[in-house]
């Protein structure tokens, strides 16, 4: 055989394999068997010697013991899918006896209270989520019913774990983020690890007040740095207590199990933390999106006039006007149409950028893209569907934030924090430094932008028509004495009796650059001109008058 095509199947050979154990959760065992079936015979013609002139009792040894060689080589590879890569599918396994028992592994079992899991704390050392030692196990709290929820539940012998506890499994369990030669000791003999901490940019204090402000009413409050995306507060309501869903031992479910019914069965889903998973109509928030899009596009300016005379009629619709402080003007411009929230202006402002571009833009600020975030995020839409927007009245009805436009909390805030920071977006930051147990920093997640949909002069003069909305517009309630403020509202039709509510706005010194950015909602909170501008307006001068974080 030439040496041509036996270098091809060796190769060949090794590829099969490689793909094999690289795609093992998409390959069952008996295509894994067949697959070593398939690698061993093109291992066995790679490995063909012709072997000329040699005795034929040689030549038959020889050939055997390539032929032994090629099969310890597929064991092999068959051992390292059994003891490395599948050797936790294989130690986590359960099953259940037909009289409804279950069998695990019983090491495995016991190893969650074994192992000393990494502590989560705010911005100030303040424990989010701590653990305790007891008899020599260790078991979890969560210290503060207004924190806890960010933190996520754990609960190893029933429902698993959620939010950070999840998604930071490795690092607070000590698999990863802590010193590799001491976790390898560790695993080889079988020894508990000690996780590494997590310190989020959270901060406790205001978290409460944001909490207590929410109260009974089901919403979300994100305050987030404009500078760096740090998220200081992420308050969600209803939440849920994450103390009622850790159990110490698999035979202790009862009352663990009854929470969790009753979180599953209540409709206000307290399980959905509303400041990253809650989805919501945007209402006016969404003109000062659409008038960027405006204003980078190139159609208007903050000085563009309009016609509002209290009714546009679009494709035979009537659009019935509202909010104008002077019934007799008619003539507007957009920043009079930002500062009273005019919908018939905005209507228009969206009539000129249309759909295709109004799609396109609003990609350019995450409308239909993934959050990058320690916490899952939901997907935020400009419509259900491109083609939606073929509608001149959905056209309209989005440029005033209404249509099928969804956005959640977080979204809205990191935006509002975009046109305060010249325009660029950054990524949101929960988690900001990863402590291993010898009191090192062995990661911190960098500082970087996320999207820079406008230009630095586009959202200056955004920022400019906030800063006037509240100074002299429709937001004059949302003013902080001694400190610079711009804001917007939102009243989002629900199809019920009573809205959803919004504010979102910005905050800095009084002769300065904005430094913190809010985005507060309450579903079924009637008007944006009551409930959300005092929660915003005191979460940002709060946050302002805070003491900086501690080293």
């Amino acid at each position: 055989m030439p040496s041509i095509i036996r270098i091809l199947c060796g190769i060949a050979s090794a590829a099969l394999l490689g793909w094999g154990l690289a795609t093992i959760d998409d390959v069952s065992d008996a295509r894994w068997l067949t697959i070593l079936g398939m690698a061993w015979l093109l291992l066995l013609l790679a490995t063909y010697l012709p072997l000329p002139n040699m005795p034929q009792f040689s030549r038959s040894l020889i050939r055997i013991a390539i032929v032994f060689a090629t099969v310890l080589a597929i064991v092999s590879v068959q051992l390292i899918r059994i003891q490395v890569v599948q050797q936790d599918a294989i130690a986590y396994r359960s099953a259940q006896t037909d009289d409804g028992d279950a069998i695990a592994n019983p090491r495995v079992v016991l190893t969650p209270l074994e192992n000393q899991r990494g502590e989560i704390m705010d911005r100030d050392g303040v424990a989010i989520a701590a653990t305790m030692e007891q008899d020599g196990n260790y078991y979890r709290s969560w210290p503060n019913d207004a924190t806890s929820y960010v933190a996520g539940y754990h609960s190893p012998f029933l429902f698993g774990s959620s939010g950070l506890e999840l998604t930071y499994a490795d690092v607070l369990t000590g698999q990863a983020g802590n010193n590799p030669i001491s976790r390898l000791f560790n695993n080889l003999l079988h020894q508990p690890q000690q996780g590494s901490d997590i310190t989020l940019t959270l901060d406790t204090d205001l978290q409460e007040s944001a909490q207590a402000m929410l109260g009974d009413q089901n919403g979300a409050v994100v305050v987030v740095d404009v500078d760096t995306g740090d998220i200081v507060v992420m308050a969600s309501s209803p939440a849920y207590d994450p103390n009622q869903l850790f159990t110490t031992s698999p035979t202790a479910n009862a009352d663990a199990q009854a929470y969790w019914d009753t979180l599953i069965e209540d409709t206000d889903a307290p399980l959905v933390t509303r400041a990253n998973l809650g989805l919501y109509t945007p209402g006016s928030t969404f003109k000062t999106i659409t008038a960027a899009i405006a204003i980078e596009l190139g159609y208007a300016d903050p000085d563009s006039v309009y016609t509002d005379d209290g009714e546009l009629v679009i494709d035979g619709r009537v659009l019935e006007g509202q909010n104008r402080p002077d019934v007799s003007q008619t003539q507007w411009t957009l920043r009079e149409g930002i500062m009273w929230s005019l919908n018939i202006v905005l209507a228009q402002v969206g009539l000129q950028i249309g759909g295709d571009e109004f799609w396109l833009m609003a990609q350019r600020f995450g409308f239909g893209q993934d959050v990058p975030f320690d916490l899952p995020v939901s997907q935020s839409q400009l419509a259900s569907d491109r083609s939606f927007l073929d509608s001149s009245n959905a056209v309209a009805d989005t440029g005033f934030g209404q249509g099928e436009i969804q956005v959640s909390p977080l979204h809205m805030a990191v935006i509002t924090a975009g046109f305060a920071n010249d325009g660029a977006m950054m990524e949101p930051r929960l988690v900001d430094q990863i402590v291993s147990p010898d009191g090192s920093v062995t990661g911190s997640p960098p500082v970087e932008t996320w999207l820079t949909p406008i230009s630095p002069e586009t959202a200056t003069q955004v920022e400019a028509m906030m800063i006037d909305t509240v100074n002299a517009g429709s937001v004059q309630a949302a003013q902080v004495p001694g400190y610079l403020v711009g804001g917007k509202t939102g009243t989002a039709e629900t199809g019920v009796e009573t809205p959803h509510s919004w504010f979102i706005g910005f905050i800095g010194p009084q002769e300065g650059e904005p430094r913190y950015a809010v985005a507060a909602v309450l579903e079924f909170g009637g008007s944006g001109l009551t409930g959300p501008v005092s929660i915003g307006r005191d979460m940002l001068a709060q946050t302002m008058e805070s003491p900086p974080p501690s080293d």
